[in-house]
């Protein structure tokens, strides 16, 4: 009888207090990752907002990138030129 009263304490005091701590920061965990994913997802929504304004400027880059490709050929083409007169 008397192993029957310490199996019940040691369930009272030791077992069911750590399944409710460890109960206790599974849901803290759930709730953090449930806050982090919301804050991800209103960010996410934010940031495709954004990407409407791309296609413009990849083709204002391209437009860059050919203006600087010619001045490059021309420079070059000058250079080989001034390097032939030496």
């Amino acid at each position: 009888m008397k192993i029957w009263w310490f199996g019940n304490l040691l369930l009272f005091f030791v077992v069911i207090p750590l399944v409710l701590w460890l109960l206790a920061r599974t849901l803290n965990a759930i709730l953090d990752i449930q806050a982090h994913a919301r804050n991800i997802l209103e960010n996410v929504v934010t940031l495709t907002g954004k990407l409407d304004e791309v296609p413009e400027l990849l083709a204002d880059t391209d437009e860059v990138v050919k203006q600087v490709a010619a001045g490059a050929l021309r420079y070059a083409t000058r250079a080989d030129k001034v390097a032939e007169l030496h």
